[in-house]
């Protein structure tokens, strides 16, 4: 059998040729042998059972090669091992005496073994503090400390905080921007405030604030100065100052005002009073005088316009453009020059040019042209024509006037306006064609004439100054008779001609029919003086109030001019003729006594309270009675020979407006009407 192996050297060496991919061969446990056991006392060896690393004699330690120079070092010679001697071989059955114990039992000593205790030296207590220490110095360094510096960025751009941003790594969410503040110390963009003192250490994510500026208020209003008697220079101080945004600045040459000086300024959609740093101003300042030179006129005749203009810009020349017509240049040449091909203007000075509209056309005097020849006259003449028609004597068709002086030449881009006479006015088309109209149709026919120059008047005048009762034209507002008396004729039917400017409509109108009607008064009417003031108003009464100290305070009668004297203890209801007038005496004191409920009327309804909706509505409000119109307005049950048909409250029986036999009908204030109206 070969020499033993150390196992754990062998193994190692085989797993580092299967890292360089070489093969070895796998060695069985019987290769290998106990470490050799070093020389140590007999009593040491058996108190501490120890044994020293297995060596495998077949790997004993190469003798090292000597560097260059030097002598190969000789292996070291291993001291030879001793020579044990072999233990006496015991026989059991000699082993222990007769009480069963060895026979060494008596021989034996037993020694308590103590096994000493470590202990740590003062020096390695204070090496392990140390450790912990710098442990804990690099947790907080790396970990937990602020290593960046904080900078005063007030004042700095904001941009700047980014740039230290990025160069710091901070963290993007770490800085906040809050909302921007109106600052006149800071311009816009600038910091203002920072959350994080400047100095102080930072960490990555330590949360900071900044607030920037966004500029001068640009609502806030400023005082505006007298900007002309100021110094250009005091100008700017002041826009500086106020850190104006929209303002201007040019400047140019001027002969009156002196060099620095403010020619002119323009507020722009604002005024002086409410002038804000927002508000846009443009100011121009004078440079002085400008400089004296010298230039050549050209000659510019039958030349265009535009060429003249790029010349006087170019040469700092004053240009003043007259236009005129003419039949021999071209619309936009220039006719002739103030200055003569060849002379000197100086710098600044004033150059005029005559440039040419065209061709023109003169107006010749259109004042009593007829309408066939105005017409012939633009057809000759390409001039736009507008006219207005009014009545006038001319004859109808011919111009009045014109707003185009004659014998003025003119474009053909200019406007003529042209009056033209429409003669005189007719009301009638056949005689008293108006009788029985409404009068107001009357003033709007008036209305219109006087829109294109009839200076006519219409109203009630001289003999026809009266409004009359009429059956003939029931309806309130008809006209009954008329006379164009102040006009062309004296003669009702006058009107038929041709009405005379200023000319004065005279007319009369109905106020209804002339069948009387009745009114009712009763004993709650004369309550007190409000109550009957209030049923004369209702009813169209004509009255007047007088005291009379000999009634008692409070008490009234009435004297009528149709009915009587009546008291406040006659038998009511009393019957008042239409056109009756009532002085009402009352006594000196008002009735201190609160006004009574009024009782139920007893109310006179006529004929003509029927004649129309309009009157049977006008009945019905005027006494507070409560009333509804059919909605379908066919008529009653089919009936379209009567105008107005009314139910009174739960009665079934109508009340026709064609049926005289019915009036004056009787009916109470408390009660409804239901009224039926045939539109037809």
């Amino acid at each position: 059998m070969g020499a033993k192996k150390d196992f754990l050297s062998d193994l190692a060496s085989q797993v580092e040729a299967k890292k360089r991919g070489e093969r070895d061969r796998i060695s069985t446990i019987d290769d290998y042998k106990p470490r050799e056991i070093r020389n140590v006392p007999e009593d040491d060896l058996n108190e501490y059972p120890e044994v020293d690393e297995f060596i495998s004699p077949a790997r004993k330690p190469e003798p090292k090669e000597a560097p260059a120079g030097k002598k190969a070092e000789a292996p070291v010679q291993k001291k030879p091992e001793p020579v044990r001697e072999p233990e006496p071989v015991y026989d059991d059955s000699n082993a222990y005496s007769s009480d069963g114990k060895a026979d060494s039992f008596n021989e034996e000593q037993f020694v308590r073994y103590e096994k000493p205790k470590r202990t740590i030296s003062t020096a390695g207590i204070a090496a392990l503090a140390a450790a912990l220490a710098l442990c804990a110095f690099l947790v907080w360094w790396f970990f937990i400390a602020a290593h960046i510096t904080m900078p005063d960025f007030v004042g700095k751009n904001i941009n700047d905080v980014s740039s230290w941003a990025r160069q710091n790594e901070i963290s993007s969410t770490a800085i906040a921007q809050s909302q921007p503040e109106y600052s006149l110390e800071y311009n816009e963009g600038t910091v203002i405030r920072q959350s994080v003192e400047p100095g102080k250490k930072i960490k990555k994510d330590t949360p900071i604030t900044i607030t920037v500026s966004a500029g001068a208020d640009p609502d806030e209003n400023i005082s505006f100065p007298d900007l002309k008697s100021m110094t250009l220079s005091e100008v700017r101080e002041w826009i500086s100052a106020n850190k104006l945004a929209k303002t201007k600045i040019t400047t140019q040459y001027s002969e009156t005002v002196p060099d620095g000086e403010i020619i002119s300024y323009e507020v722009r959609n604002a005024s002086e009073s409410d002038f804000t740093r927002g508000t846009t101003l443009n100011i121009v300042a004078s440079k002085g005088k400008a400089p004296a030179g010298q230039i050549t006129v050209q000659d510019f005749k039958n030349k265009s316009y535009t060429e003249v203009e790029s010349w006087a810009n170019g040469k700092k020349i004053s240009l003043v453009k007259q236009e005129v017509y003419s039949d021999t240049v071209a619309s936009g040449f220039v006719i002739s020059q103030s200055a003569a091909s060849g002379s000197s203007l100086s710098e600044g000075g004033t150059f005029t040019v005559v440039v040419s509209k065209g061709k023109g056309i003169r107006i010749p005097n259109l004042v009593g042209y007829t309408r066939e020849q105005l017409e012939a006259w633009r057809a000759a003449n390409a001039i736009q024509v507008v006219t207005k028609s009014v009545y006038d004597p001319a004859p109808d068709g011919s111009v009045i006037s014109q707003s185009i002086a004659p014998n003025t030449t003119v474009g053909s881009q200019d406007v003529l306006e042209l009056t033209v006479s429409l003669y005189l006015p007719t009301l009638d088309t056949a005689t008293n064609s108006w009788i029985g109209r409404d009068y107001l149709e009357l003033l709007a026919w008036v209305d219109e004439v006087n829109n294109k120059g009839g200076r006519i008047q219409a109203g009630q005048y001289g003999n026809y100054q009266y409004s009359l009762c009429s059956d003939q034209y029931p309806k309130k507002g008809q006209i009954v008779a008329y006379a164009c008396e102040y006009g062309t004729s004296d003669y009702d039917n006058g009107c038929a001609r041709p009405l005379t400017l200023d000319a004065r409509i005279a007319y009369t109108i109905s106020e209804g029919a002339c069948t009387t009607r009745q009114f009712i008064l009763n004993q709650s009417d004369m309550a007190t003086l409000d109550s009957i003031k209030a049923w004369c108003i209702a009813n169209g009464i004509t009255y007047s109030i007088e005291p009379n100290p000999d009634l008692a305070d409070g008490k009234i009668e009435m004297e009528t001019t149709k009915a009587g004297t009546i008291h406040q203890t006659d038998e009511f209801p009393i019957v008042i003729p239409e056109g009756t007038v009532v002085n009402i005496h009352w006594g000196n004191t008002p009735d201190p006594q609160p006004t009574p409920a009024p009782a139920p009327q007893q109310i006179v309804l006529n004929q003509t309270d029927l004649a129309s909706l309009e009157t049977i509505q006008a009945f019905c409000e005027s006494h507070s009675i409560t009333y509804e119109i059919d909605p379908a307005g066919t008529g009653y049950e089919g009936d379209t020979t009567s105008k107005v048909i009314i139910l009174i409250g739960d009665s079934k029986t109508p009340v026709k407006e064609s049926d005289p036999n019915q009036f004056p009908l009787v009916i109470s204030s408390d009660t409804s009407l239901k009224i039926y109206y045939n539109k037809q």
